[in-house]
């Protein structure tokens, strides 16, 4: 949810830059960095459960059915939005001003002055936009494991947030340094794997 509502958000604001949609969109992507999670949550819960009623407040709904339920996609609805809004906001930014630098460049100049047609011209523009989005998609993707943890506490999340949390009032130890060492070589080897598909993607690099 943060990394295409981001992209898509981020190019339509790229294209429209200066326009009064670039600034809607623009100050989106600063409220979502802005909000901290715990309490965009703790919000979040106040209105859509405790005042309206929609969704519930904590849990991960039913357990033992092995399939999800409309029952059981209720109780993800707000941890999503909430853990999605930081990272969507970050993308929708880094994107909105790659877009923007890279409609400037001589090269999408000389496209236009060719007579290309806007398909053509944003396939130009993805393949140059691409490896950076990459990278940050990468970073904010180890991020989210890091940042599940207040999140997961708000809404009584069983993930490994909830367990790193528990972990730290119960000065469980073992579990603390087991917790923190998957999440670190989760990170590790995604900042690997971003660094070995950047330059697949990069029309700047020579394959042989």
């Amino acid at each position: 949810l943060a990394f295409s509502l981001g992209s898509v958000l981020g190019i339509v604001a790229g294209y429209r830059h200066g326009s009064a949609l670039d600034r809607v969109l623009s100050s989106l992507a600063i409220a979502g960095v802005s909000l901290p999670h715990y309490w965009l949550g703790i919000v979040l819960v106040a209105i859509f459960s405790a005042r309206l009623n929609w969704l519930p407040a904590m849990g991960a709904g039913p357990e033992g059915s092995g399939q999800w339920t409309l029952d059981q996609v209720q109780y993800i609805v707000l941890p999503v939005i909430t853990l999605a809004a930081m990272p969507a906001g970050i993308v929708m930014r880094s994107v909105r001003a790659l877009v923007a630098e890279t409609l400037g460049k001589d090269f999408i100049t000389g496209l236009l002055a060719k007579g290309m047609g806007q398909g053509a011209i944003f396939r130009h523009l993805a393949k140059n936009i691409a490896p950076t989005m990459l990278a940050v998609c990468g970073v904010q993707l180890g991020y989210l494991m890091a940042g599940s943890i207040l999140v997961e506490t708000v809404f009584s999340w069983p993930g490994t947030g909830l367990l790193l949390n528990t972990a730290i009032l119960q000065r469980d130890i073992p579990l603390l340094q087991g917790v923190i060492f998957v999440l670190a070589m989760f990170f590790v080897g995604l900042n690997l794997l971003v660094d070995l598909l950047q330059p697949l993607l990069d029309p700047r690099m020579k394959r042989t």
